[in-house]
């Protein structure tokens, strides 16, 4: 006959299957109260922790299990990725060096690059940049690192160096070098199939062609390229996630062709050769962690990435990054900052489709003193804190918007750094939940001006947001990641956009627009939202100009 224990770890163990965690996790801390060494019962109960997104709760039933010696090489590695959702860098640094050779070879690479999402000052920011470049630097002369891409893959390196306020081709450039010396995949040379095309062969690759900015960016461009002149293909990994369903309703249409990628890196890479492509199109280098590695090899004719992810590559396979006119303005001196040579279309380098959501009504678009920054947390540089501070300290009645993360890790990191700063304006920061594009989009409309980040600004968000056309205050600096809003405006031909060139007057404009009488602001709003209509939503022109590049490209 079973016991009480025995009973409830059975209804554990059920819930959880049953992905009941909630319900599991009671069941696992009540018999961690009768049986507080027992391995089987802190092992459950670190995964429902996990499960529930209580990772400091997880963190500590892990090193609980390492004190009553239950230390082993998956658990330590499971520690690495709970520290990792807590954004702990400096736990993870440490728990490498301690354990690394009880672990994967992975995370002695891992080592040499990983940094924090939020770092709470600039200092600290730029102490993580300079002590990883200073380590691949000694890596590349001393690296004995032999790893294999399908089982010790890591996220790619230089992504949340993007959004910093540095030139990273260098930086890009020895990362890429780095991860070609350690994955002995990534140094194969491959000879393409000179096979002619009775049209022109693109493919289109990445992991995020379901509700994703990605695929709002650039499935325009993939619907609508003329299929007199293009094959047109569009390649996807099989993760369960597939693609959004209008890409299904335009290949019935026959207008595409959707092809999944194979699980394994070498029939990836033999399932690409095989179509023989005359261009490969990444749309979004260094986001996906799967398909970064394909980046490093030649699969097609000619190889472009985009604004996906606005960061060169360093990548001597990558033939040509797309940007626009309107973005570099001065094309010998944006060239300085890529390793791939630049391609400018005349417009914004994609055909975005203007948003379907039913409008609120006016009404509710009448605001002031609403100020929203709906971005992704990870772009608010420490720098930006001082815009934020400075509208606190000159609107007394503002009231300041932000979006929380999925796992609220990174909204409490920038909600203590704000709180350390302004103790007593801090109830004037709101973090909203996560939303519908529907949600969003009428968010956007009800605030009275949006704060586009110093360093890394908006893009996706910004051509949403201009449904309501509800106005954004942007401080471009030199480089692509920071000008999309710049280049928007130019293409809706505003006069006089709320663009400006230091902190003061980005302070003094936000709070001018956020003051502005609503109905006043209202009729700013419908001005900008109709130019959006005109030039920014489904601008054919746009469309023609990148035909004209891609046709120039493969004629190469």
């Amino acid at each position: 006959m079973q016991n009480k224990s025995e009973i409830l770890f059975e209804k554990g163990i059920e819930n959880f299957k049953k992905k009941n965690f909630i319900e599991a996790e009671k069941c696992f801390e009540e018999l961690k109260n009768d049986h507080p060494t027992n391995k089987d019962i802190l092992k459950n109960l670190s995964l429902c922790y996990f499960q529930n997104k209580k990772f400091k709760n997880c963190e500590n039933v892990i090193k609980l299990m390492f004190n009553h010696g239950l230390k082993e090489k998956k658990l330590i590695e499971f520690l690495l990725l709970v520290l990792k959702k807590q954004d702990d860098v400096n736990q993870i640094l440490k728990l490498i060096s301690e354990e690394k050779n009880n672990i994967d070879q992975k995370y002695e690479l891992l080592e040499k690059f990983e940094r924090p999402a939020i770092t709470m000052d600039a200092e600290e920011t730029e102490n993580y940049r300079s002590s990883s470049i200073e380590k691949v630097n000694k890596a590349l002369v001393n690296n004995n690192l032999r790893l294999n891409v399908d089982s010790q893959f890591l996220d790619p390196p230089l992504f949340y160096y993007s959004y910093d306020k540095k030139d990273n081709l260098i930086f890009a450039k020895k990362l890429n070098e780095l991860f070609r010396k350690t994955y002995y995949e990534l140094s194969q040379k491959i000879e393409i199939n000179k096979f002619k095309n009775e049209k022109i062969k693109i493919g289109f690759v990445s992991a995020y062609f379901k509700d994703h900015t990605i695929s709002k960016l650039f499935k325009g461009l993939i619907f609508n390229l003329d299929k007199s002149i293009f094959d047109t293909n569009v390649f996807h990994l099989d993760n369960g996630n597939e693609i959004d369903d209008e890409f299904f309703e335009k290949e019935k249409e026959n207008k595409i062709k959707i092809l999944k990628l194979p699980k394994l890196f070498k029939e990836k890479v033999n399932f690409i050769l095989n179509q023989n492509l005359d261009i490969i199109f990444y749309p979004d280098i260094g986001m996906s962690t799967q398909l970064y590695y394909l980046t490093f090899l030649r699969l097609g004719k000619k190889q472009i990435t985009s604004w996906g992810h606005p960061e060169t590559t360093g990548n001597f396979n990558m033939d040509y990054f797309l940007s626009s006119k309107l973005l570099e303005i001065n094309f010998e001196e944006a060239q300085k900052h890529y390793s791939e040579q630049l391609l400018l279309s005349d417009y914004l380098p994609m055909y975005f489709f203007k948003p379907k959501v039913k409008k609120i009504e006016d009404s509710e678009l009448l605001s002031s003193n609403s100020y929203s920054c709906p971005q992704t947390l990870f772009k608010l540089h420490p720098d930006f804190d001082e815009i934020i501070i400075k509208i606190l300290q000159n609107d007394s009645k503002a009231k300041i918007y932000f979006i929380n993360d999925k796992e609220k890790c990174f909204s409490k990191k920038i909600y203590e750094r704000l709180k350390k700063k302004i103790p007593n304006k801090i109830d004037k920061i709101h973090f909203l939940n996560k939303m519908t594009e529907e949600e969003f989009i009428n968010h956007c409309g009800r605030t009275s001006v949006l704060l586009d980040p110093l360093y890394f600004g908006s893009g996706n968000s910004f051509h949403e947001s201009m449904f309501y056309g509800t106005p954004t205050v942007s401080m471009p600096t030199k480089y692509l990641r920071s000008k999309i809003v710049e280049g928007a405006y130019k293409q809706m031909r505003v006069e006089n956009p709320p663009i400006v060139k230091d902190l003061d007057n980005y302070v003094s404009l936000a709070i001018e627009i956020a003051n502005t009488e609503p109905k006043q602001n209202l009729e700013r709003k419908k001005y900008y939202s109709e130019l959006a209509n005109q030039n920014l939503y489904e601008n054919k022109e746009a469309l023609k100009s990148l035909e004209k590049i891609l046709i120039d490209v493969a004629s190469k």
